[in-house]
Parts: C-alpha cells; sequence; structure tokens
C-alpha cells in the first residue's frame, strides 16, 4: 500500500520565503552593529559619503585636524587676526631725475638804513633816497611796492638816536617810492635816522 506524499500548500512556501527574509535581515543587522573598530576606514567610504549633517556637533576637535593643514581661507573672516608687522624692506632703486623746472619769479630783500641827513647807511634794493625837509625822506626802491608792507622804525645807523614818531605811505603819485615822515614827541617834523622794510 503506498503512502501518501505530504501536500504543501503555496501559502506555506510563501510564508517559509518570507521568515528566510526576515532572518537573513536580522543577521546581516547584527553583523552591522558587530563591526571591529577602526575597520571602516577611507577605502570603504565613497567619495561624498560623509557629509556635514552626518557629523556629530564637535566631532571634529583639533586632534583630529592634522597641523597645516587649514588655510587662511578656512575661517570665517575676523577668525585669524594679523600677524605682527614684518621688517621693512630693502630701499628701491633712485628713480630717473625728472625735469628742471621753470625758474621762479626773483626775490630781492627791499630795506634801508638812513641817516638822519638823508643820506643811506646801507641798503638793498634802493635806487635813490630824497630828503626834501626837515623830517622828510622819500626812498625809491628798484620795483613795484604797491602791493607790498612798508615797515619804518627810528633809529641811527651808527649811533644813539632821539625817539620820536615815524610814518609811512606810498608816495603820492608813485608805485615805488616810500615817503617817511619822522615827528619828535611834541609832534614837529624832526631829522631822526630810521630803519625802512619792504614786505612782499
Amino acid at each position: 500500500m503506498r503512502r501518501p506524499r505530504p501536500h504543501i500548500s503555496p501559502a506555506t512556501v510563501i510564508a517559509s520565503i518570507a521568515l528566510l527574509i526576515v532572518l537573513g535581515g536580522t543577521s546581516a543587522a547584527a553583523v552591522e552593529l558587530t563591526l571591529p573598530r577602526n575597520s571602516v576606514g577611507a577605502p570603504q567610504l565613497k567619495n561624498g559619503a560623509v557629509t556635514n549633517l552626518k557629523l556629530a556637533g564637535n566631532a571634529v576637535t583639533s586632534s583630529k585636524v592634522a597641523n597645516g593643514s587649514l588655510l587662511r581661507a578656512d575661517f570665517k573672516a575676523g577668525q585669524v587676526p594679523p600677524g605682527a608687522p614684518g621688517p621693512p624692506g630693502n630701499e628701491g632703486a633712485r628713480g630717473p631725475t625728472g625735469p628742471t623746472g621753470t625758474a621762479g619769479p626773483s626775490s630781492v630783500a627791499l630795506w634801508a638804513v638812513i641817516n638822519p641827513n638823508g643820506t643811506a647807511a646801507r641798503q638793498s634794493g634802493v635806487l635813490s633816497v630824497g630828503h626834501p625837509g626837515t623830517g622828510n625822506y622819500r626812498v625809491r626802491f628798484n620795483k613795484n611796492i604797491t602791493a607790498c608792507a612798508w615797515l619804518a622804525t627810528i633809529g641811527s645807523a651808527t649811533t644813539v638816536t632821539s625817539f620820536g614818531l615815524i610814518e609811512t605811505e606810498l608816495a603820492s603819485g608813485s608805485t615805488d617810492t616810500v615817503h617817511v615822515e619822522v615827528r619828535d614827541f611834541l609832534g614837529n617834523t624832526a631829522d631822526r635816522g630810521f630803519h625802512l622794510a619792504v614786505i612782499c
């Protein structure tokens, strides 16, 4: 008498396959959880696989960064203070000499020391000295002095002179002559030596 064959239904086959898949996944997970330390290195990682989002906070510390591997561009602006100034460089070669400039207007000092009698004791730029009356003098210079200042003080060239009052103005109708008038303390015209300077 024949023994009847066991009948395996399709549902049993599908359930068995599902069980194998589940057991296989669990085994793979178990393998992942039991990887030895330091067994995953650079060769096992794809380029670009580790991103900022996958790094834990403060995961990259100084001990994990190779000395000299960071550049100034890797830091936020203002994080790297400027270094101390370097030593001055060597003096450069002298450049070529520039062209000679045009000569400026000549400047001649205009001044005179006049004696009480109207003669010039010493002078610079004076053409003539006149003494038309007591206490009155006219000193003519060698240039137009209408835009200048005329300064005078009583004082003899060589000897002590009496004090008094002195006034200066441009001679009437002239562009180069200073009229000087000297008075004593009573207001009377008096011959006195004086120093005159024209400042332009």
